[in-house]
């Protein structure tokens, strides 16, 4: 996990960790509001995205990837971050019920 955070962060992503405990509504409610391009899932998650919410399975990278592939690390360098930038999103339950973000 804390590889896949980094890597996130490394591309100029925004972390935004979902639980694979909440009901799907909520999940495609979060990713809405989130406006994600696309979302990370395993296997606890996989059946909770639909077609609607481009996702990548993690698992199966792992499992299918080499982890000794040629990577251009100094293609990463060419991301600009810079402070005012969001590194992670995460959500209240709001005093109302609505889950509110905090970044």
């Amino acid at each position: 996990m804390v590889i896949g955070m980094m890597a996130i962060e490394m591309i100029g992503a925004v972390y935004c960790p979902l639980s694979p405990r909440d009901p799907e509504h909520r999940l495609h409610l979060l990713v809405e509001q989130t406006r994600s391009q696309l979302v990370f899932i395993h296997h606890l998650t996989k059946k909770k995205f639909n077609d609607s919410i481009i996702s990548l399975d993690i698992d199966s990278m792992l499992i299918d990837n080499d982890m000794e592939s040629d990577v251009d690390v100094n293609r990463l360098s060419n991301v600009t971050v810079i402070s005012e930038d969001i590194a992670y999103i995460i959500f209240t339950s709001g005093s109302t019920g609505t889950p509110k973000t905090v970044s």
